[in-house]
């Protein structure tokens, strides 16, 4: 039987829903507005920034992060919704936000 996302969802006794948080490193190019800001490639002392992790709210902010590092640990949030039931436990269909 081939599964696709609309046979699981159909075939499963219960969906929920939850966000899935995740941080990882990336190159400073790959920085975007709403971002946040976990952790820098350079100590926090070393920057003129007043905080330890923020959310990039302005070009601005945008271009003094990528000024200041080459990498950036940020904070991405993903929907998961996990079907269960007859023999679909586990399953995730997972959507990037």
């Amino acid at each position: 039987m081939k599964l696709n996302r609309q046979s699981v969802l159909r075939h499963a006794d219960t969906v929920s829903t939850r966000v899935v948080t995740e941080s990882r490193w990336i190159h400073h190019n790959q920085l975007e507005l709403g971002m946040y800001v976990n952790q820098l490639d350079r100590p926090w002392e070393e920057t003129s920034f007043m905080f330890q992790g923020f959310k990039i709210d302005s070009y601005d902010l945008l271009r003094q992060v990528q000024d200041s590092s080459e990498y950036v640990n940020v904070q991405t949030q993903k929907l998961a919704k996990i079907a269960s039931g007859s023999g679909l436990s586990g399953l995730k269909v997972v959507r990037n936000h």
